[in-house]
């Protein structure tokens, strides 16, 4: 009997044993990684040159903090900001220029030159015309935690027109896998949130309740408020933020609101988060 107790007892404490060393296993491959992520740095690549006193030339600025860490997390993060980046050049090109130079789809270099290029081109055509045109790219970490990274990319852009123009998008990668994953995937209730969304910008834009959106200026489909398209979460809260001409006019500039976690009900499920 003592023999057939100890036997079984073995197998307790040796399943026990296994179950805390998985944890602690899991526990650091999750601090490996958000050390390695935290580790990066702003890295910077100048092309072309503009002579802003002069209004003249043509140049692409790209300045992006990028992880440092050699494991394949952070290479696959890596691998998907600086596509972020070629693909926001390559968004002032059109397809028979990218056609002449293929690495322009994987190089920012080479999608600086088409760029740089197209200006040329334009310039030859029509040599008196006034301005020059530029591309601004940055990016940054918002947020790394034991479980993402929440990273913001920024660009300025001009061509030529009335004035330049700005976007700004919010990208989370899971800091076990590399991978991207959707923000709408870390809230519990997308309806509470836009109702909740709705009131705050309100408050934020002096409104009343009962005003009629679209009366004020706002820019509203299917005549209903709406959420971002991009948004983010931080340590305090989530953060909305409407893009120029998304909600509002350019003149109005970007609009931004921030609802602390309190006041959310659980709205954002911060398990995933943190």
């Amino acid at each position: 009997m003592n023999r057939i107790m100890l036997h079984s007892n073995y197998w307790v404490l040796a399943i026990f044993a296994l179950l805390i060393g998985c944890n602690s296993s899991d526990k650091k491959q999750m601090s490996e990684n958000e050390i390695s992520l935290r580790n990066g740095a702003l890295q910077e690549q100048d092309y072309g040159h503009c002579d802003s006193l002069n209004t003249a030339g043509a140049c692409v600025n790209i300045k992006v903090w990028l992880p440092s860490g050699a494991d394949k997390v952070s290479t696959d993060i890596l691998n998907a900001i600086n596509q972020k980046v070629i693909d926001r050049i390559n968004s002032y090109a059109d397809s028979a220029s990218l056609a002449t130079r293929p690495e322009a789809l994987t190089s920012a270099k080479g999608a600086a030159e088409v760029f740089l290029t197209n200006f040329g081109n334009f310039k030859k055509e029509m040599p008196d015309a006034p301005g020059y045109w530029f591309i601004k790219v940055d990016g940054d970490t918002l947020m790394v935690t034991q479980k993402i990274v929440m990273y913001q990319l920024d660009h300025a852009a001009y061509t030529g027109g009335a004035h330049p123009n700005s976007f700004r998008s919010y990208h989370i990668y899971d800091n076990q896998t590399g991978r991207e994953v959707e923000a709408k995937s870390f809230v519990t209730d997308s309806v509470a949130l836009l109702k909740k969304a709705e009131v705050e910008f309100r408050k934020l834009e002096k409104l009343s309740p009962s005003d009629d959106l679209e009366k004020n200026g706002y820019f509203l489909p299917n005549h209903q408020f709406f959420l971002p398209a991009n948004y983010a979460f931080t340590k305090t809260g989530i953060l909305l933020y409407y893009n120029p001409y998304e909600i509002a006019a350019y003149a109005r500039g970007p609009i931004s609101i921030e609802i602390p976690y309190r006041e959310l009900n659980n709205i954002v499920n911060q398990e995933k988060l943190f």
